[in-house]
């Protein structure tokens, strides 16, 4: 599945800001940059880079009516992700746009999220605002009541259902990531001298 994610993202082509790049690669390239402005932190960021596209996946497979989403509907780990369905538009112009619409909710709640903290919080949390302005979308809208209220509901409840699971993944991201188990065997380098000859 990880692996069709990643064929999904490279190849999909949805309308998106301008005619050149679709909704999903308008996000990517907000979180690269975000990535970029953040620590070192290889780890970490991989998870940022999976979980951002497969809300976006999930978003889009939804409405696509064939597609399987990832989280939607099923158990990941000890996390149950309830889903009851959406009305799903017949013309293909609304569905487009019902897709747009939830993805662009769903990964921006989850980047703002991750990313409150980090140390180019202000710029990074400013070019989400700007990209979700762009697209047209309200960025205090905050219903999860997707069965009512649409797509834009739909997104922001998987971001928070994808917030909550990563919070119990193990990552251990309540507490910016801490170790929690890894212990070195050995001593730590004195930088300023020369060789390693203790280390195993």
């Amino acid at each position: 599945m990880r692996k069709w994610l990643l064929y999904f993202f490279c190849f999909i082509t949805l309308p998106a800001v301008s005619q050149e790049h679709s909704v999903a690669r308008e996000w990517n390239e907000v979180l690269l940059e975000a990535i970029r402005n953040d620590f070192a932190r290889p780890t970490i960021h991989a998870r940022n880079l999976f979980h951002s596209s497969a809300v976006m996946y999930d978003a889009w497979a939804i409405y696509d009516g064939v597609s399987a989403p990832y989280f939607l509907g099923n158990q990941v780990g000890d996390y149950n992700f309830p889903f009851n369905g959406v009305v799903i538009p017949e013309d293909p112009e609304e569905r487009q746009a019902a897709q747009e619409e939830a993805m662009s909710y769903a990964v921006y709640r989850l980047l703002k999220h991750r990313f409150e903290f980090s140390p180019g919080a202000e710029e990074s949390l400013a070019r989400f605002d700007s990209l979700m302005v762009a697209l047209g979308y309200d960025i205090v809208y905050a219903s999860t009541d997707y069965e009512n209220e649409g797509p834009a509901a739909l997104g922001n409840y998987i971001a928070d259902n994808v917030i909550l699971f990563g919070l119990g993944d193990g990552s251990n991201e309540e507490t910016d990531y801490s170790n929690q188990y890894y212990l070195p065997v050995n001593e730590e380098l004195v930088m300023v001298e020369p060789g390693n000859p203790d280390i195993e």
